[in-house]
């Protein structure tokens, strides 16, 4: 199994919508690595992590087939993470039973989240081939019927009913989607405690800004890893990744592998695939 990750980018996207700086025209000129889209990420053919307003860009880029999806997990409400609008599409019945697959989709969301569903339904939801799960912000989990167990805790975001999520693989592979937040609270680090990542994603939006809330810096991002390794909660050969880059941020991505890869963290980039399970690391 791989983790896809489509999109690397904030809210704004880079180069940023309505933006003229000099990291988005640089951007512009570079393309490759420093075009980013509003980070999602694709777990195998059935589960995804945000659907945002880039997801039928990244269903063309990648060939993604999101008929087959069964699970999406939302991280929070804000639009650049999730877009309503898009699930109203997800219909069956006289306009095309055989375009969608004979199972249901389960959308795995906070109140907050699922609350944005409602009020952006246009379509009638009883035709909608679709399953509302409410997560608790605060930690607990859910094992899908493949095994693997999606646990979640409250994120140190701008907005209520925001979340990170611990991934679990029936082998025992353990990775944390932890975009959108800040520096992780001290009941944060509590639950961290109790896990061994094979594989971590961490934050890192404000780059080179002097901040202190719901996104972490690149300096933080150090500070973070750094503890990490101290209690022990990655080994010295768990993969670490940083994602969810803004523009404001001062940095290309050039300048963020002069950063991050001298520490052993990789910066993400669009389409960067991560391999997945005890047997597929290397």
């Amino acid at each position: 199994m791989e983790l896809l990750i489509c999109g690397s980018g904030s809210s704004e996207a880079m180069p940023a919508l309505f933006c003229d700086c000099e990291v988005c025209r640089k951007a512009w000129k570079n393309g490759g690595k420093d075009f980013r889209t509003r980070t999602a990420y694709q777990l195998g053919e059935e589960i995804r992590i945000d659907f945002g307003p880039d997801a039928m860009l990244h269903r063309a880029k990648y060939h993604l087939h999101y008929e087959n999806l069964r699970h999406l997990f939302i991280t929070h409400p804000h639009k650049d993470h999730f877009s309503p609008l898009e699930m109203n599409y997800h219909v069956h019945g006289p306009m095309g039973p055989a375009m969608l697959k004979d199972h249901t989709l389960t959308l795995h969301g906070t109140k907050q989240v699922l609350d944005q569903f409602r009020q952006g339904l246009v379509k009638d939801f009883s035709k909608m081939r679709m399953e509302l799960d409410e997560l608790e912000p605060d930690f607990g989990s859910r094992t899908l019927e493949n095994g693997i167990r999606f646990s979640f805790l409250k994120a140190n975001h701008f907005c209520e009913g925001a979340i990170n999520y611990i991934i679990r693989l029936p082998d025992g592979f353990t990775f944390f989607i932890g975009t959108d937040t800040g520096r992780f609270k001290e009941e944060t680090w509590e639950i961290l405690k109790n896990n061994r990542f094979d594989l971590m994603v961490l934050d890192g939006t404000a780059g080179l800004l002097d901040i202190d809330g719901g996104h972490m810096t690149a300096k933080q991002v150090l500070e973070t890893v750094a503890r990490l390794r101290k209690e022990g909660i990655v080994r010295e050969d768990t993969r670490l990744v940083t994602n969810h880059f803004a523009h404001c941020g001062g940095m290309l991505h050039e300048d963020l592998e002069k950063f991050y890869l001298p520490h052993g963290i990789e910066p993400a980039y669009d389409g960067m695939i991560l391999p997945l399970g005890k047997k597929d690391r290397t």
